[in-house]
């Protein structure tokens, strides 16, 4: 599932959009997206699309429910609905179990087929599928909007109360990027109705939905899709990149619990005077957190890694949970999407992410970056064993590994 990161082909010296390619990758061009950091934000923006939809819309995430907040975006899809709008919508069969705080505010959304939105979820929770462990440990992770053909969302903010429902300041620190582009949204409506299909009786085709033809300009873009119909390698994504890189690699990795093959990567590139930065969080519920510190001493002496934790704020207060995904290559790729630099999200759940060559937008991402790490604390290996000793916990690094 990880060969990848140490295979001759990722640290070749063909192009790294080659690389790209080989590994899956659909090619397309794409505008300057708008770039979101903030879960209230992103609600009051993707509700103003949903609002001006004419003729469908098609919605995938991870974790999908409704809370207060949320009320006006819901109330926007199922008034499409009811006004003839396709509104078809996809949500993972984990949403009902959602274990963040959310589930202290949660509305689960089968009333939205009251309205005539076309409600799927996926791989749902029941008996029959206890019996084959590995239908609950697969899991859609995507998170995706398409709008009349016309404008795409993806990103790593999922619908309900702690991405985007708990109001300014509350959210989880996360991202969402929406595009002006008939190109993307022909790719990722593909996406969409081959899940879709993998899962539904109602089948969609399609042409049943409009296409446009591509603005042209633009930038590169890679788009990687590893679920039903995609054969975008995740592992070959990050992997060719990282063989690629010359001067520097950014990551914000949400849960970055990686195997050898992964540390192996990253130590090679470094060792080849590569910079790698990692500013990552500590989900501090327990079970979260007791992995992290866990297996923190190990991602810094097997990667070689800079390694800031972004928990507390200046006056040590808490800070809202940093979940964004995000790597910066070079200062001119960027891959944004849903894909986490985990083991899981290797091969153990579906996802979607877009790598995309920009240095305006790499540029804009890294100062994006740098807020953050000037109010992280770098941890070093001595730091990372005591936190370790402190409050690691083998059993939660078990489980983070598998299901994280």
């Amino acid at each position: 599932m990880t060969d990848a990161f140490v295979s001759d082909a990722a640290w070749s010296d063909i192009p790294v959009e080659d690389k790209l390619e080989a590994y899956g990758a659909v090619h397309v061009r794409v505008p300057m997206p708008e770039c979101y950091f903030d879960g209230t934000e992103w609600l009051g923006r993707i509700t103003e699309e949903i609002e001006k939809a004419e003729d469908y819309i098609l919605i995938s995430t991870f974790l999908g429910s409704s809370s207060e907040n949320l009320e006006v975006l819901y109330d926007a899809i199922a008034e499409k609905a009811q006004s003839g709008v396709r509104v078809y919508f996809i949500m993972d069969g984990t949403s009902s179990f959602d274990m963040t705080e959310t589930q202290y505010y949660m509305t689960p959304l089968y009333f939205l087929r009251d309205s005539g939105v076309h409600l799927l979820e996926y791989s749902p929770i029941s008996t029959m599928r206890l019996l084959n462990p590995m239908e609950l440990v697969i899991r859609d992770h995507r998170k995706m909007f398409v709008i009349d053909g016309k404008m795409a969302a993806i990103g790593g903010l999922n619908i309900n109360y702690i991405s985007m429902g708990a109001g300014e300041g509350k959210t989880q620190r996360d991202s969402m990027y929406l595009f002006d582009s008939p190109a993307l949204s022909e790719v990722l409506m593909h996406a969409f109705v081959d899940s879709w299909n993998a899962e539904s009786v109602e089948r969609l085709d399609y042409a049943d939905f409009a296409v446009y033809p591509d603005q042209g300009g633009g930038y590169d873009a890679y788009l990687f899709n590893s679920g039903p119909g995609g054969s975008g390698s995740i592992a070959g994504m990050f992997a060719s990149l990282i063989g690629s890189a010359e001067e520097s690699i950014v990551l914000l990795p949400y849960l970055p619990v990686l195997d050898e093959n992964m540390e192996k990567s990253l130590s090679r590139a470094e060792g080849r005077g590569v910079s790698v930065d990692i500013i990552m969080p500590v989900d501090l519920r327990g079970y979260a957190a007791g992995g992290i510190y866990h297996y923190l001493p190990d991602l810094i002496r097997n990667t070689g890694a800079d390694v800031s934790l972004s928990i507390y704020d200046e006056d040590g207060n808490v800070l809202p949970l940093l979940h964004e995904k995000l790597m910066i290559v070079d200062s001119e790729y960027a891959v944004i999407g849903s894909s986490n630099f985990n083991f899981r999200s290797m091969g153990l759940s579906h996802e979607m992410s877009l790598v995309i060559r920009s240095k305006e937008l790499a540029a804009y991402l890294e100062e994006h970056v740098a807020a953050i790490k000037r109010i992280s604390t770098p941890i070093s290996l001595e730091d990372a064993e005591k936190l370790k000793g402190d409050e690691g916990n083998a059993l939660s690094y078990l489980f983070m590994y598998y299901g994280g």
